[in-house]
C-alpha cells in the first residue's frame, strides 16, 4: 500500500527580501506601479501635506550591487515643486550628520538655473531613514530646521531633514500604531509582522503583496542578497583593519615601553654612580669626564640631591 504525502506549500516558499536592504528599498520605492504607496509613506513621514509625487529618476536600471550609493536612494518632485531625496542606511560614521548636510545642499543647489530667481526655488527635504542609533533623543523621529535657538524663529522652512531611526522602534500591538509606525515595522519587520500589517490596512495589504512579488523575482533578489555579502566584505574588511590597528597599538606600546624602561634604567644608573663620586668629593667635571655622562646632567643629579 502506497501512501501520499502532501506537502506543506510554505516549506519551500521564498523568504521575503530585507527592505532595509539598499537595493530592495530602492526596487520598492523606485517602480512607478508603487507610486500610491510611495506617497502613502512619504505623507506619514511629513503629515500628510503631498497630493502627488513624480520619480524624478524612475525605473533606474541596477545591474550590480556595487553601482554608487546614490542610485539607491529615492528622489521624488511634489506636486508643490518640492524636491524630497529618501535613502536608507544600515550603518553609519561619525560624520553622517556633515554628510546628510552635504546631500541636503547639492539637492537643494541642483535648482539654480542661470537667470532663475531666489524666490522661484523651493523646499527642499531630506530623508534618511538609519538601521543604527544616530541621535541622543529617545524618539524616533526627529526633524531638523534653521531655527534661531532663542525662541524658535524660523530662518526658512527651504531647509528640512528628517531623520528615521529603526532601532527606536519596537514590535507593539499593531492595532494601536499609526500610519507612520505601520510604515517603519514593515521595513524593520519580518513575514510575521508583515502579514499582521496587511490584516490592518488595504496599502500595509498592497505593501505585503509587493515585497512577495519582489522577493520572487531572480534578478532583485540576486542582486539584494549580493549587496548583502558586498557589505558584510566591507565590514570584515573594517574589523580586520582595526584589529590589524590595535595590534600595531600594542606592538608600539610595548617598544616604547621597553623603551621607556630602558631610558629609565639608564637615568637610575647614571643617578646612582653620579651620586657616589660626589660623595667621594670627586668634582663634576671629573665624574663627567670618567663617567661620559653630559656635565649638565651630572649638575643637575647633584643639585636634585641636594634638594
Amino acid at each position: 500500500m502506497v501512501s501520499l504525502i502532501r506537502e506543506r506549500g510554505d516549506v519551500y516558499a521564498v523568504d521575503l527580501l530585507d527592505m532595509r536592504n539598499d537595493v530592495v528599498f530602492r526596487s520598492f520605492f523606485g517602480d512607478r506601479r508603487n507610486n500610491k504607496l510611495l506617497l502613502d509613506f512619504l505623507n506619514a513621514i511629513l503629515g500628510g501635506t503631498i497630493s502627488s509625487v513624480i520619480l524624478t529618476d524612475p525605473n533606474l536600471e541596477l545591474t550590480h550591487s556595487a553601482d554608487k550609493m546614490s542610485v539607491m536612494d529615492i528622489r521624488v518632485m511634489t506636486d508643490q515643486g518640492e524636491q524630497i531625496n529618501v535613502e536608507i542606511q544600515v550603518r553609519g560614521h561619525q560624520a553622517f550628520p556633515e554628510r546628510m548636510l552635504m546631500y541636503w545642499s547639492k539637492m537643494y543647489a541642483s535648482q539654480d538655473e542661470s537667470g532663475k530667481d531666489y524666490i522661484l526655488l523651493n523646499k527642499a527635504i531630506q530623508i534618511v531613514i538609519t538601521n543604527f542609533k544616530m541621535l541622543r533623543k529617545a524618539h524616533f523621529h526627529s526633524m531638523f530646521q534653521l531655527i534661531d535657538p532663542e525662541d524658535g524663529t524660523v530662518f526658512s522652512d527651504h531647509a528640512e531633514i528628517h531623520v528615521l531611526e529603526l532601532t527606536k522602534i519596537g514590535i507593539q500591538h499593531i492595532q494601536d500604531t499609526d500610519s507612520l509606525e505601520k510604515w517603519l515595522l514593515f521595513l524593520k519587520g519580518d513575514k510575521q509582522t508583515k502579514e499582521a500589517l496587511a490584516m490592518e490596512s488595504s496599502t500595509m495589504k498592497e505593501a505585503f503583496e509587493e515585497i512577495q512579488r519582489l522577493s520572487q523575482d531572480p534578478k532583485t533578489r540576486a542582486i539584494a542578497i549580493s549587496r548583502e555579502i558586498q557589505l558584510k566584505d566591507q565590514m570584515q574588511r573594517e574589523y580586520d583593519a582595526m584589529e590589524r590597528g590595535i595590534e600595531r597599538g600594542i606592538e608600539r606600546g610595548i617598544e616604547r615601553g621597553i623603551e621607556k624602561g630602558r631610558e629609565e634604567a639608564t637615568a637610575e644608573r647614571d643617578r646612582v654612580i653620579v651620586l657616589n663620586m660626589h660623595m667621594k668629593q670627586t668634582a663634576p667635571t671629573a665624574i663627567a669626564e670618567l663617567t661620559g655622562i653630559t656635565l649638565d646632567n651630572v649638575m643637575r643629579i647633584i643639585e636634585s640631591n641636594v634638594h
